[in-house]
């Protein structure tokens, strides 16, 4: 009760802190999207796309491996961090020459050309803050971490709204510049009450901390790929316009991602401690989280298809119709991603992070295979197909792999309390349809969970916590 005590609080700040810059970072996206149009938004999820990217390559799995080994050995945190530092230091400098040097080579305007450098050193602060706070998740402290992401996102958001309205996308690039390097100030201050900030030289050390952390990095260069290029290949092939359509789409299911990143923020920290000191209680907590992720996709997915279009449009408006079909498709790639993302932080956990390293690898190469197939012909709408496919295959392939390594389990059984809930929810989702999109998801979010509690979908030691920290607030 102790261990998912503590993960459940921790859970909670970061699901809170995420809501909150997740729906503060999608109304900037609206903003854009009504300013701008279609071409504009477009533009926008190029620059940032292109840069993250380049952005991938310089950290080189070094943040995710000093997780995982500083929760395992808090003794030797201060050596890792210093390390890791000076890494992360040296290859974001390396990266900022690289993606400056290659949008040179890019057939784009002036002002997206400048726009990728802004954002280039924008997101180099970004990576050097999260390794500054990834020392308060290993410490399990994640209060801090949710308010400085909060604090962040109001920063870019206020600034951003100023800026796309009188000076463009450079405006646009440079609000997020400020907000970023801001909030770096602001992470080391307050790391350096819990670590010495300084560098490490340590040579040797760090070249088998490099070592170590490669299968990471590649990890998240082919997720990079997979969710990447497809906007960039889109806006090459297609142009701005039809990036701008799938972007709004693809932005409303990357706002979802808070659910699963705010349970493996949690959890991979413990996981990896558990992994050493009980791995019986792992398998445990695996299956646990893989349950409700399930619990909490599956409604998600059935409610958006339904409601896609009319989601579009009271998002964005009737410019960006041809939106709703590609979130009917996207939104089951979603639904995997809240799967897979936990089995692939499992395999992380237990030293099997090569098996989802080369999951992904197959999985991007599959992504650029599809998307160079169907998006000269069908455009977005092939993008998103490519999406789905390649989310199903991760998932199906990671989920063998885990099974291999001795957590395996029955799906369609814990998915049966679930389904009937979702089955429950969907006729008043339909008896709903005069109604307001908003109440109808409200009101179809209700009878889910609703139905769920009365069927025991949800075990009593969860009721528990949840009854205990209500009563903190009361």
């Amino acid at each position: 009760m102790k261990t998912f005590g503590l993960i459940f609080k921790n859970m909670g700040f970061l699901f809170v802190s995420d809501v909150i810059t997740r729906f503060l970072s999608l109304a900037l996206f609206l903003v854009i999207a009504r300013v701008l149009g279609q071409e504009g938004l477009g533009n926008y999820s190029f620059i940032f796309a292109f840069a993250g990217i380049f952005f991938v390559l310089s950290d080189l799995g070094i943040s995710t491996f000093f997780l995982r080994e500083g929760s395992r050995n808090p003794e030797r945190i201060q050596r890792y961090f210093k390390n890791a530092l000076a890494l992360k230091l040296f290859f974001g400098f390396l990266t900022i020459v690289t993606s400056v040097i290659v949008i040179n080579f890019v057939n784009v305007t002036g002002e997206l050309r400048m726009a990728v450098y802004i954002a280039t050193f924008s997101i180099f602060f970004w990576g050097i803050k999260e390794l500054f706070l990834t020392v308060f998740q290993v410490r399990q402290q994640m209060f801090f971490i949710g308010v400085a992401r909060v604090i962040e996102m109001l920063l870019i958001v206020s600034l951003g709204v100023y800026a796309v309205k009188g000076h463009g996308l450079v405006g646009l690039t440079l609000a997020f510049l400020a907000s970023h390097f801001f909030v770096f100030l602001i992470s080391v201050f307050a790391c350096a009450r819990l670590i010495k900030i300084s560098l490490g030289f340590d040579f040797d050390f760090q070249k088998n901390f490099l070592i170590a952390s490669l299968p990471f990095w590649f990890t998240g260069l082919f997720i990079t790929i997979t969710f990447r290029t497809d906007t960039v290949m889109i806006q090459l092939i297609r142009g701005a316009a039809e990036t701008g359509i799938y972007n709004s789409s693809f932005r409303i299911m990357e706002a979802l991602y808070f659910i699963p990143l705010a349970v493996i923020s949690a959890v991979f920290p413990v996981m990896s401690r558990l992994y050493k000191t009980n791995p019986s209680v792992l398998t445990r907590l695996y299956r646990k989280m893989f349950y409700y992720l399930l619990a909490l996709g599956l409604p998600i997915g059935v409610g958006t298809m339904m409601l896609a279009d009319r989601i579009i449009l009271f998002l964005y408006g009737e410019q960006f119709s041809g939106a709703g079909t590609a979130l009917q498709i996207l939104i089951w790639a979603e639904v995997a991603i809240f799967l897979y993302a936990i089995t692939g932080h499992l395999l992380n956990a237990i030293n099997r992070q090569l098996l989802f390293t080369l999951t992904a690898g197959s999985a991007a190469i599959l992504n650029v295979a599809i998307n160079l197939l169907l998006i000269p012909k069908f455009g977005y709408i092939g993008a998103t197909v490519a999406t789905v496919i390649t989310s199903s295959f991760t998932l199906v392939l990671l989920f063998y792999l885990a099974g291999k390594n001795g957590y395996s389990f029955n799906v369609l059984k814990i998915s049966i309390k679930p389904v009937i809930a979702v089955a429950v929810m969907t006729l008043v989702l339909l008896a709903l349809q005069d109604l307001h999109v908003l109440l109808i998801v409200l009101s179809s979010a209700i009878t889910y969970f609703a139905v769920l509690l009365l069927i025991n979908g949800v075990e009593e030691e969860e009721l528990i916590l949840v009854r205990r920290y209500v009563k903190r607030f009361i």
